[in-house]
């Protein structure tokens, strides 16, 4: 066992300061308890400030909200509706709920999640990275914090795994599987955000729109996006190893308080493939890759991207973009059928409302997985069969066609996340939120998104709060009553989603497949 330099006593530690890990702190926190919130590197948010993802995705609700609104409140938030090829600004206003994905600027994120953390009372140490625990009759004695005064021993009533891959669950012994069975064990593929500066979106939409319109001229039905075939063309010059973004567009999320003509965007388009996210040597891989794609595309864009002649390359991530590692077995694990119908729980505590968000693991070409392969139509589900032969390619699954009819999310629905999916087996004084949840492979979108990462840490900080004021297991608690707690301090999770969720259940129109093999609604023109 390592020299133990220090010993820290609290009733609640939370590991991991991302989006779910602050959620949870200061949920706790509020409520009592002494936290303490430990993070590896020195600041907080995870990969939605670090890793440069700066978008509010998902249902946005409790502590979320909450945030949201904060950043609001200081000019660091930008509203959209989406447009064909980019955002036009929406207007803000706080009487109503915020619209969907809004953007904020990835610096004032980390600040806003340190007030917010610090006002309520919890204690924050940033370079401290969990390395080992200590178990005794299925409870974790001690978490032991490697820092740069030395080993630290964490010995807390209760123990909150917000690190993202489970590290805490896995060193205390939770069972986790990690991967895809239909993808022989791969991860999601992954993507390095970074940030960058001086792209001209008037001029590149301009461009876009008079490409599109001399394609069709000349008798083609469906365009490719001018991006599309010129980054085909860089590649047949051997200037670019592969796409960014594949046939959708180069997507962009664009920074608050700048302008169409002279935009800060982020980005989170640079893919590796065939990824093993808690392995070492992989992860040095994909992010060499990445950073070399990076440079590729930068001169590509520079080139012969009108609008990015001056585009300038202003921030790497500082966290491998992984999207899924371990993930717990617990007393629940959402399953993909769960999201794909709908499905809803007496002790749902956050809410899912958006397609399936898998990013291919081996496709550059199809780059997400938006359908999952259900034995017969049930719930809400979207299912098409006569689309087999369209999305069910060796492309889309190389290592084998699942059986079953190919499902996509109903726009329209949502389906729940119980509480029982934060409950690990095995651990008796342990709670996870964010995406280490108890989830299916393709289920993990589901809790890893900003909106309701946040929602699983608000719910564990409440659970782990009841679990030391009343001396119980977490895995005793009624999840319904955690789920009509956050009910009462306002999360209203007895109502369907409200603002752009609520607009689309309420579009009049037909539900058809898209060719990002989605289920979207087409309006009806007359509503």
């Amino acid at each position: 066992m390592q020299n133990i330099s220090k010993t820290l006593y609290c009733d609640v530690a939370v590991i991991g300061g991302g989006v779910g890990g602050c959620a949870a702190a200061i949920e706790a926190a509020r409520l009592g308890m002494h936290v303490t919130l430990f993070e590896k590197g020195c600041s907080l948010g995870g990969l939605a400030t670090n890793g440069y993802v700066p978008q509010i995705a998902g249902n946005i609700e409790g502590i979320c909200l909450e945030f949201t609104k904060r950043l609001d409140s200081i000019g660091q938030l930008r509203q959209v509706k989406a447009g064909p090829y980019y955002a036009v600004p929406k207007p803000v206003d706080l009487g109503k709920p915020y619209y969907r994905n809004p953007s904020f600027e990835p610096e004032y994120g980390k600040l806003v999640l340190e007030d917010m953390v610090f006002e309520a009372g919890a204690r924050v140490m940033y370079e401290s990275t969990v390395i080992d625990t200590e178990v005794e009759d299925n409870k974790i004695t001690a978490a032991i914090i490697y820092t740069k005064g030395g080993y630290v021993a964490v010995k807390a009533k209760m123990y909150i795994d917000a690190t993202g891959d489970g590290d805490l669950a896995a060193l205390a012994g939770v069972p986790w599987e990690n991967g895809g069975q239909d993808f022989a064990g791969l991860n999601i593929s992954s993507t390095l955000g970074s940030r960058w500066s001086g792209a001209d979106l008037v001029k590149y939409q301009k461009a876009e729109d008079d490409y599109r319109a001399e394609q069709l001229a000349k008798g083609v039905e469906k365009p490719n996006m001018l991006i599309y075939d010129l980054q085909n063309q860089a590649i047949a010059r051997g200037e670019l190893t592969r796409r960014v973004g594949g046939p959708f567009g180069f997507f962009r999320v664009i920074i608050p308080n700048t302008t169409m003509d002279n935009a800060d965007f982020a980005t989170f388009a640079f893919h590796a493939y065939y990824c093993h996210n808690t392995d070492g040597e992989d992860l040095t891989r994909q992010i060499l890759e990445q950073h070399q794609l990076m440079k590729q595309f930068h001169n590509f864009l520079r080139k012969y991207v009108p609008g990015f002649e001056n585009v300038r390359l202003t921030g790497l991530g500082s966290l491998p973009g992984n999207r899924d590692s371990r993930r717990v077995f617990g007393e629940y694990m959402l399953k993909a059928e769960d999201v794909v119908c709908g499905n809803k729980f007496e002790d749902g505590i956050a809410r899912f409302p958006e397609v399936f968000d898998a990013h291919h693991p081996t496709s550059d070409e199809k780059v997400f997985i938006r359908h999952y392969h259900i034995k017969k139509p049930m719930g809400s589900a979207v299912c098409e069969e006569e689309h087999i032969g369209k999305f069910c390619d060796a492309q889309t699954h190389p290592f084998g066609v699942p059986a079953g009819i190919p499902a996509r999310t109903n726009p329209r629905d949502y389906c729940d996340i119980p509480y029982r999916s934060l409950v690990p087996e095995k651990i008796d004084n342990l709670l996870c939120a964010g995406r280490c949840c108890s989830a299916e492979f393709h289920a993990t979108g589901g809790m890893r998104i900003i909106g309701p990462a946040m929602g699983t840490g608000h719910a564990a900080g409440l659970a782990a709060t009841l679990a030391v004021t009343e001396k119980v297991r977490p895995r005793d608690i009624d999840g319904k009553r955690v789920r009509k707690l956050l009910i009462d301090e306002g999360v209203p999770l007895d109502h369907a989603p409200d603002g752009y969720w609520a607009e689309i259940a309420a579009t009049k129109g037909e539900i058809f497949i898209n060719p990002g093999d989605m289920a979207i609604i087409k309006a009806d023109p007359d509503q």
